[in-house]
């Protein structure tokens, strides 16, 4: 029973942390997760905030068309790379992740980043945000 106890610290813990990536935060409340965002390391998720995207089909031919905002709280510009991976109706690839973009947000702007994928097949994405070091 001590051992148990003695252990519980340590899970705790252990449950707390989490390792990269991590889930990206909303602008509108920063207490809140944005589904399918996520960030490289934890210095970047206390700088960047997500917005929900909007997402539409393409009149021509039916791919999917996502513009994501995202907004940096930090007092100094930043420059981050952005990387979308869409995914089918079982969230798995579809072989449409586009290359990493150099993005640079000024301080306290937003900046709306836009893709658009290259099959029908596609229903949903995954963004991925790292540092351009």
């Amino acid at each position: 029973m001590k051992l148990f106890f003695a252990c519980v610290p340590v899970l705790l813990f252990a449950a707390c942390s989490s390792s990269a990536p991590y889930a990206a935060y909303a602008i509108e409340d920063d207490a809140e997760r944005i589904a399918g965002a996520w960030v490289s390391d934890s210095s970047l998720q206390s700088v960047v905030r997500v917005g929900p995207a909007r997402v539409d089909r393409q009149p021509a031919g039916g791919e999917l068309r996502v513009v994501i905002p995202v907004r940096n709280i930090d007092d100094e510009s930043i420059q981050v790379l952005a990387q979308i991976s869409f995914r089918d109706a079982q969230r798995m690839p579809v072989g449409d992740t586009t290359n990493r973009q150099i993005v640079i947000i000024p301080a306290g702007s937003t900046v709306d980043l836009e893709w658009i994928s290259r099959s029908r097949e596609t229903v949903d994405y995954e963004l991925q945000l790292s540092w351009n070091k």
